[in-house]
Protein backbone atom coordinates (compact mmCIF):
# COMPACT_ATOMS: atom_id res chain seq x y z
CA UNK A 1 0.00 0.00 0.00
CA UNK A 2 1.51 3.19 -1.36
CA UNK A 3 1.36 6.39 0.68
CA UNK A 4 -1.05 7.75 -2.29
CA UNK A 5 -3.37 5.41 -1.25
CA UNK A 6 -3.04 6.05 2.50
CA UNK A 7 -0.92 9.36 3.84
CA UNK A 8 -1.20 7.97 7.50
CA UNK A 9 0.27 4.47 6.43
CA UNK A 10 4.20 6.17 6.43
CA UNK A 11 3.18 7.17 9.76
CA UNK A 12 0.95 3.86 11.15
CA UNK A 13 3.13 1.40 9.71
CA UNK A 14 6.75 1.81 12.20
CA UNK A 15 4.36 2.92 14.94
CA UNK A 16 3.07 -0.66 14.75
CA UNK A 17 5.83 -2.14 13.47
CA UNK A 18 7.73 -0.88 16.90
CA UNK A 19 5.32 -2.48 19.37
CA UNK A 20 6.35 -5.65 21.43
CA UNK A 21 3.58 -7.80 19.86
CA UNK A 22 2.06 -6.13 16.89
CA UNK A 23 -1.58 -5.68 17.30
CA UNK A 24 -1.67 -7.47 20.98
CA UNK A 25 -3.59 -4.83 23.40
CA UNK A 26 -4.00 -2.10 20.46
CA UNK A 27 -7.16 -2.26 17.97
CA UNK A 28 -7.39 0.72 15.29
CA UNK A 29 -11.01 1.65 15.14
CA UNK A 30 -12.82 4.58 13.68
CA UNK A 31 -12.46 5.22 10.20
CA UNK A 32 -9.08 4.21 10.14
CA UNK A 33 -9.70 0.75 11.10
CA UNK A 34 -12.77 0.51 8.12
CA UNK A 35 -10.28 2.00 6.27
CA UNK A 36 -7.50 -0.84 6.44
CA UNK A 37 -10.06 -3.05 6.34
CA UNK A 38 -11.42 -2.14 3.47
CA UNK A 39 -7.86 -1.82 2.03
CA UNK A 40 -7.00 -5.81 2.75
CA UNK A 41 -9.96 -7.36 1.53
CA UNK A 42 -9.74 -5.25 -1.51
CA UNK A 43 -6.01 -6.79 -2.55
CA UNK A 44 -6.97 -10.27 -1.45
CA UNK A 45 -10.68 -10.34 -3.46
CA UNK A 46 -11.07 -14.10 -2.57
CA UNK A 47 -12.74 -13.69 1.01
CA UNK A 48 -16.80 -13.36 0.32
CA UNK A 49 -18.32 -10.54 2.39
CA UNK A 50 -21.68 -9.29 3.15
CA UNK A 51 -22.31 -7.07 -0.06
CA UNK A 52 -19.57 -7.77 -2.42
CA UNK A 53 -17.30 -4.13 -3.38
CA UNK A 54 -18.95 -5.25 -7.25
CA UNK A 55 -22.35 -3.94 -5.82
CA UNK A 56 -21.37 -0.95 -3.90
CA UNK A 57 -22.06 2.19 -5.26
CA UNK A 58 -18.73 3.85 -4.32
CA UNK A 59 -16.24 1.62 -3.17
CA UNK A 60 -13.54 4.04 -2.95
CA UNK A 61 -11.73 3.52 0.30
CA UNK A 62 -12.23 6.42 2.63
CA UNK A 63 -8.50 7.87 3.54
CA UNK A 64 -8.54 9.57 7.14
CA UNK A 65 -6.51 12.08 9.04
CA UNK A 66 -6.00 10.44 12.50
CA UNK A 67 -6.07 7.25 14.43
CA UNK A 68 -8.48 6.04 17.12
CA UNK A 69 -7.02 2.98 18.33
CA UNK A 70 -8.38 1.45 21.28
CA UNK A 71 -6.02 0.29 23.98
CA UNK A 72 -6.94 -2.31 25.94
CA UNK A 73 -7.13 -2.40 29.84
CA UNK A 74 -4.05 -5.02 30.31
CA UNK A 75 -1.84 -2.49 28.40
CA UNK A 76 -2.72 0.27 30.84
CA UNK A 77 -2.33 -1.58 33.75
CA UNK A 78 0.70 -3.38 32.79
CA UNK A 79 3.55 -0.59 33.39
CA UNK A 80 6.09 -2.13 31.20
CA UNK A 81 3.75 -2.31 27.88
CA UNK A 82 2.31 1.19 29.08
CA UNK A 83 5.74 2.61 28.80
CA UNK A 84 6.43 1.21 25.86
CA UNK A 85 3.68 2.42 23.81
CA UNK A 86 4.31 6.11 25.34
CA UNK A 87 7.89 5.57 24.18
CA UNK A 88 6.81 4.25 20.61
CA UNK A 89 4.73 7.16 19.64
CA UNK A 90 7.30 9.58 21.29
CA UNK A 91 10.04 7.94 18.93
CA UNK A 92 8.01 8.29 16.03
CA UNK A 93 7.33 12.21 16.29
CA UNK A 94 4.15 12.23 17.91
CA UNK A 95 4.07 14.66 21.20
CA UNK A 96 1.49 14.89 23.71
CA UNK A 97 -1.57 17.17 23.31
CA UNK A 98 -0.69 20.66 26.03
CA UNK A 99 -4.60 20.59 26.71
CA UNK A 100 -5.49 19.43 29.85
CA UNK A 101 -8.64 17.66 28.37
CA UNK A 102 -6.44 15.38 26.36
CA UNK A 103 -3.47 14.82 28.57
CA UNK A 104 -1.58 11.30 27.77
CA UNK A 105 -4.20 10.44 25.43
CA UNK A 106 -4.16 12.77 22.56
CA UNK A 107 -0.74 12.67 20.64
CA UNK A 108 -0.13 14.86 17.48
CA UNK A 109 2.59 14.57 14.98
CA UNK A 110 3.42 17.50 12.63
CA UNK A 111 3.84 16.46 9.18
CA UNK A 112 4.54 19.73 7.14
CA UNK A 113 3.49 23.51 7.71
CA UNK A 114 -0.07 23.87 9.51
CA UNK A 115 0.03 20.30 8.72
CA UNK A 116 -0.52 17.44 11.52
CA UNK A 117 -1.96 13.93 12.07
CA UNK A 118 -3.78 12.67 15.47
CA UNK A 119 -3.36 9.64 17.46
CA UNK A 120 -6.28 9.11 20.73
CA UNK A 121 -5.96 6.15 22.42
CA UNK A 122 -9.66 5.39 23.75
CA UNK A 123 -10.33 2.61 26.57
CA UNK A 124 -13.40 1.43 27.32
CA UNK A 125 -14.85 1.72 31.08
CA UNK A 126 -13.97 -0.82 33.85
CA UNK A 127 -16.39 -3.12 34.65
CA UNK A 128 -15.23 -4.12 37.77
CA UNK A 129 -12.07 -2.68 39.90
CA UNK A 130 -8.75 -3.87 38.31
CA UNK A 131 -5.75 -4.05 39.85
CA UNK A 132 -3.03 -0.84 38.55
CA UNK A 133 -5.80 0.98 37.18
CA UNK A 134 -8.00 4.08 37.82
CA UNK A 135 -10.67 5.18 35.87
CA UNK A 136 -13.30 8.18 35.85
CA UNK A 137 -15.57 9.20 33.09
CA UNK A 138 -13.01 11.15 31.43
CA UNK A 139 -9.85 8.96 31.40
CA UNK A 140 -8.13 4.93 32.05
CA UNK A 141 -4.97 5.48 34.23
CA UNK A 142 -2.26 3.60 34.96
CA UNK A 143 -2.05 3.50 39.05
CA UNK A 144 0.12 4.30 40.48
CA UNK A 145 0.63 7.34 38.23
CA UNK A 146 3.47 6.82 35.73
CA UNK A 147 4.10 10.77 35.39
CA UNK A 148 5.17 12.17 32.18
CA UNK A 149 6.16 8.63 31.02
CA UNK A 150 3.18 6.58 30.18
CA UNK A 151 -0.60 6.94 28.43
CA UNK A 152 -4.01 7.52 29.63
CA UNK A 153 -6.83 5.81 27.42
CA UNK A 154 -9.30 8.18 27.19
CA UNK A 155 -12.56 6.64 28.30
CA UNK A 156 -14.84 5.16 25.82
CA UNK A 157 -18.18 3.67 26.91
CA UNK A 158 -19.22 2.54 23.47
CA UNK A 159 -16.15 0.40 23.00
CA UNK A 160 -17.56 -2.47 24.63
CA UNK A 161 -16.68 -5.95 23.93
CA UNK A 162 -14.00 -4.50 21.43
CA UNK A 163 -11.78 -7.25 23.37
CA UNK A 164 -14.07 -10.28 22.00
CA UNK A 165 -13.49 -11.43 18.55
CA UNK A 166 -11.50 -8.96 17.07
CA UNK A 167 -10.44 -9.73 12.63
CA UNK A 168 -6.85 -9.78 11.98
CA UNK A 169 -5.41 -9.59 8.78
CA UNK A 170 -2.09 -7.94 7.43
CA UNK A 171 -1.31 -5.42 5.38
CA UNK A 172 2.42 -4.66 4.05
CA UNK A 173 3.88 -6.98 6.37
CA UNK A 174 1.93 -5.40 9.63
CA UNK A 175 -0.30 -7.38 11.65
CA UNK A 176 -3.51 -5.18 11.92
CA UNK A 177 -6.13 -5.36 14.50
CA UNK A 178 -9.65 -3.90 14.24
CA UNK A 179 -12.87 -3.98 16.68
CA UNK A 180 -15.63 -6.66 15.72
CA UNK A 181 -18.28 -5.32 13.90
CA UNK A 182 -20.56 -5.40 16.47
CA UNK A 183 -18.61 -3.32 18.27
CA UNK A 184 -18.10 -0.99 15.86
CA UNK A 185 -21.80 -0.43 14.81
CA UNK A 186 -22.05 0.87 18.74
CA UNK A 187 -19.41 3.26 18.14
CA UNK A 188 -20.74 4.67 14.51
CA UNK A 189 -24.49 4.40 15.57
CA UNK A 190 -23.93 6.32 18.37
CA UNK A 191 -21.25 9.12 16.90
CA UNK A 192 -24.11 9.48 13.71
CA UNK A 193 -26.97 10.37 16.33
CA UNK A 194 -24.94 12.71 18.20
CA UNK A 195 -23.91 14.47 15.16
CA UNK A 196 -27.19 15.03 14.04
CA UNK A 197 -28.70 15.88 17.10
CA UNK A 198 -25.54 18.92 16.86
CA UNK A 199 -26.83 19.84 13.06
CA UNK A 200 -29.69 20.44 14.67
CA UNK A 201 -28.81 23.30 17.03
CA UNK A 202 -30.42 26.23 15.78
CA UNK A 203 -27.46 28.05 18.58
CA UNK A 204 -25.32 27.25 15.74
CA UNK A 205 -23.66 29.05 12.72
CA UNK A 206 -25.34 27.36 9.42
CA UNK A 207 -21.32 26.24 8.75
CA UNK A 208 -20.95 24.57 11.72
CA UNK A 209 -24.57 22.99 11.59
CA UNK A 210 -23.15 21.76 8.36
CA UNK A 211 -20.27 20.64 9.09
CA UNK A 212 -22.54 18.23 12.05
CA UNK A 213 -24.81 17.00 9.42
CA UNK A 214 -21.82 15.88 7.04
CA UNK A 215 -20.08 14.08 9.87
CA UNK A 216 -23.86 12.18 10.99
CA UNK A 217 -23.97 11.15 7.56
CA UNK A 218 -20.08 9.77 7.49
CA UNK A 219 -20.39 7.77 10.61
CA UNK A 220 -23.79 6.22 9.61
CA UNK A 221 -22.07 5.41 6.27
CA UNK A 222 -19.73 4.08 8.34
CA UNK A 223 -22.22 1.84 9.74
CA UNK A 224 -23.26 0.55 6.87
CA UNK A 225 -19.71 -0.22 5.69
CA UNK A 226 -18.82 -1.80 8.64
CA UNK A 227 -22.03 -4.59 7.89
CA UNK A 228 -20.87 -4.52 4.19
CA UNK A 229 -17.67 -6.03 5.00
CA UNK A 230 -18.49 -8.98 7.06
CA UNK A 231 -16.93 -12.41 6.28
CA UNK A 232 -19.22 -15.33 7.02
CA UNK A 233 -16.62 -15.89 10.32
CA UNK A 234 -17.55 -12.54 11.40
CA UNK A 235 -21.22 -13.23 10.74
CA UNK A 236 -21.29 -16.11 12.88
CA UNK A 237 -18.75 -14.77 16.11
CA UNK A 238 -21.06 -11.51 16.04
CA UNK A 239 -23.96 -13.68 17.75
CA UNK A 240 -21.16 -14.90 20.63
CA UNK A 241 -20.61 -10.94 20.82
CA UNK A 242 -24.06 -9.63 21.53
CA UNK A 243 -24.96 -12.13 24.02
CA UNK A 244 -22.12 -10.97 25.92
CA UNK A 245 -22.78 -7.36 25.97
CA UNK A 246 -27.09 -7.44 25.50
CA UNK A 247 -27.28 -6.39 28.58
CA UNK A 248 -24.61 -3.77 28.91
CA UNK A 249 -26.35 0.05 28.24
CA UNK A 250 -24.07 1.38 25.61
CA UNK A 251 -25.30 -1.79 23.62
CA UNK A 252 -29.11 -0.63 24.56
CA UNK A 253 -28.80 2.61 23.96
CA UNK A 254 -27.08 1.74 20.47
CA UNK A 255 -30.45 -0.30 20.34
CA UNK A 256 -32.38 2.62 20.58
CA UNK A 257 -30.77 4.57 18.81
CA UNK A 258 -30.99 1.91 15.90
CA UNK A 259 -34.78 1.49 16.50
CA UNK A 260 -36.03 5.24 16.91
CA UNK A 261 -33.07 6.89 14.79
CA UNK A 262 -31.15 5.13 12.34
CA UNK A 263 -33.83 2.99 11.14
CA UNK A 264 -37.13 4.58 12.99
CA UNK A 265 -40.21 6.15 12.10
CA UNK A 266 -38.61 8.32 9.49
CA UNK A 267 -35.87 6.11 8.36
CA UNK A 268 -33.07 8.60 8.80
CA UNK A 269 -30.14 5.94 7.14
CA UNK A 270 -32.49 5.43 3.98
CA UNK A 271 -33.40 8.76 3.89
CA UNK A 272 -29.81 9.90 4.33
CA UNK A 273 -28.06 7.62 2.40
CA UNK A 274 -29.98 6.96 -0.48
CA UNK A 275 -27.52 6.86 -3.61
CA UNK A 276 -24.55 5.08 -1.77
CA UNK A 277 -26.17 1.78 -1.08
CA UNK A 278 -28.98 -0.60 -3.68
CA UNK A 279 -32.04 -0.62 -1.79
CA UNK A 280 -31.82 -4.53 -1.28
CA UNK A 281 -28.37 -4.02 0.44
CA UNK A 282 -29.64 -1.56 2.82
CA UNK A 283 -32.17 -4.52 3.33
CA UNK A 284 -29.27 -6.63 4.31
CA UNK A 285 -27.65 -4.47 6.57
CA UNK A 286 -31.07 -3.47 8.11
CA UNK A 287 -31.68 -7.28 9.05
CA UNK A 288 -28.09 -7.86 10.22
CA UNK A 289 -28.46 -4.77 12.80
CA UNK A 290 -32.32 -5.63 13.19
CA UNK A 291 -31.37 -9.11 14.53
CA UNK A 292 -28.11 -7.88 16.60
CA UNK A 293 -30.46 -4.84 18.64
CA UNK A 294 -33.39 -6.91 19.50
CA UNK A 295 -31.62 -8.67 21.51
CA UNK A 296 -31.12 -5.69 23.68
CA UNK A 297 -34.35 -4.15 23.44
CA UNK A 298 -35.30 -8.50 24.63
CA UNK A 299 -32.73 -8.26 27.50
CA UNK A 300 -34.27 -5.09 28.44
CA UNK A 301 -37.90 -6.14 28.64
Amino acid sequence: MSATDDPLWSHFRPLSLELVTPGDGILVAGGYGLFLRQQSLLEERTTPIAIPFERWTDAAPRATGDMDLIVSLDLISDEAANRALFDALRRQGFVVSEKPHGKRWKFFKEIGENRHIIAELHTPMPGEDLEHVKANRFAVKHQPSLGEHGVHGRTNQEAIGSELHPTRFVLDGVTVVVPNPVTMSVMKLTAAEDMWIKSQDRTLEAKERSYFRDQAIKHGHDVCRTLAMMTAEERESSRNVVESIKDMPPFLRAAEIYFDFFNGPQKWANEVLAGKWLPEDLDVIHGILGDWYRAGEQAEA
